[in-house]
């Protein structure tokens, strides 16, 4: 029963020092703030075929990992752009982004069109109301947006 009772006072001491340093430092958690990451790297065709031509061009090894040193590239983007190429995929990033903000004009454009008809009955509407009571609207020049 000794080892018990040693064990549950020795408990009780780091529960209490515990207890402590949490009162003391209420911001220390266990939980750590996640490190702020660079943003990933893009790169635009131009400098991709640039590398691959400079990359080609290298006599040797030493050359190559000379150039990959510089440009803080390693050799899996090299292959990979190679197979873009090959696939002729190595363009493809400018035209996907241009349909995307194609596409959503072609929305504005149609959600606009069902205003302007949802505006012109309204004012035909009130056109009817108006004569129907014999109030007088002036005429303006109508712009014709079709």
């Amino acid at each position: 029963m000794s080892i018990s009772s040693s064990s549950q006072s020795g408990l009780e001491q780091f529960s209490s020092k515990a207890s402590e340093n949490s009162v003391l430092n209420p911001t220390d958690t266990q939980v750590k703030s996640k490190r702020p990451y660079a943003p990933r790297r893009r790169f635009d065709a131009a400098y991709k075929q640039r590398i691959l031509a400079a990359y080609n061009a290298c006599q040797c090894a030493a050359e190559r990992g000379a150039l990959l040193r510089r440009e803080g590239l390693y050799h899996a983007r090299i292959a990979a752009w190679r197979n873009e190429l090959a696939k002729g995929k190595l363009n493809t990033g400018k035209q996907k982004s241009a349909k995307v903000r194609t596409d959503h004009l072609i929305r504005q454009n149609e959600r606009l069109k069902k205003q302007l008809a949802q505006a012109r009955v309204i004012i035909e509407f009130q056109k009817k109301v108006a004569d129907m009571l014999g109030v007088i609207i002036p005429q303006h020049e109508s712009i014709d947006l079709d």
